[in-house]
């Protein structure tokens, strides 16, 4: 099966787009985010909310083992990593806090890598970072990527069949209509290794193209 990183700036539509995958789909939901899809009918999808990273850990290696999904949503992981740090301070926490991160960043980085072997397909939201980079023509840009701790992003996404941005456009009627992103640019961190796809619409994102008749 495959996996995805899909993100965007919050309320840009990631939690709603991603849950119109077909098939029967699993959603662990930390930020409260599932609030808005009372708006919408989503009748093969469960909603389980996890309050903290255990929580989560604990849901995501169930889901995986009982391979009752087709796919499994996380929502969202920025803020799951976030918490867990949190967690950590408020309880009190007063030595070398690096090696709770290196614990955190190990675990999210295991998770990431089976979810690319069970057999369901795994989605990852996160929240979008802008990070300052420097072209090899020497031309400085913003580019928009996941929000993920440096020292886990490049490999996060690099396990990630799919990386993939949230954006919208209106139509020819002047409907506004949601897709992603799933080729990369110097401003645009995506990629897309199973199908080679410029963009994708949500319910498409695990669907290989129809091939061009000659």
């Amino acid at each position: 099966m495959a996996v995805a990183c899909i993100y965007g700036q919050p309320g840009s539509g990631k939690t709603v787009n991603a849950t119109r995958l077909p098939g029967k789909s699993l959603l662990l939901s930390s930020d409260n985010s599932a609030l808005v899809l009372k708006n919408f009918d989503r009748p093969n999808l469960t909603i389980k909310e996890v309050k903290n990273f255990k929580e989560f850990v604990e849901a995501f290696e169930a889901a995986t083992a009982t391979k009752q999904f087709d796919n499994i949503i996380t929502d969202c992981l920025t803020d799951l990593i976030d918490a867990y740090i949190v967690e950590i301070r408020e309880n009190g926490f007063s030595g070398d806090i690096r090696q709770h991160y290196l614990a955190v960043y190990t675990k999210v980085k295991f998770l990431v890598r089976k979810a690319a072997f069970c057999d369901t397909n795994c989605v990852f939201n996160c929240w979008e970072d802008i990070e300052t980079v420097t072209l090899p023509s020497g031309e400085i840009v913003n580019r928009v990527s996941p929000m993920l701790p440096a020292k886990i992003k490049q490999q996060v996404c690099g396990l990630c069949n799919i990386v993939a941005y949230v954006t919208s456009a209106n139509d020819g009627k002047g409907n506004r209509q949601w897709y992603f992103i799933t080729e990369g640019n110097p401003t645009v961190m995506a990629k897309d290794q199973m199908f080679l796809r410029k963009n994708c619409m949500p319910e498409d994102l695990f669907k290989a193209p129809e091939k061009k008749k000659n």
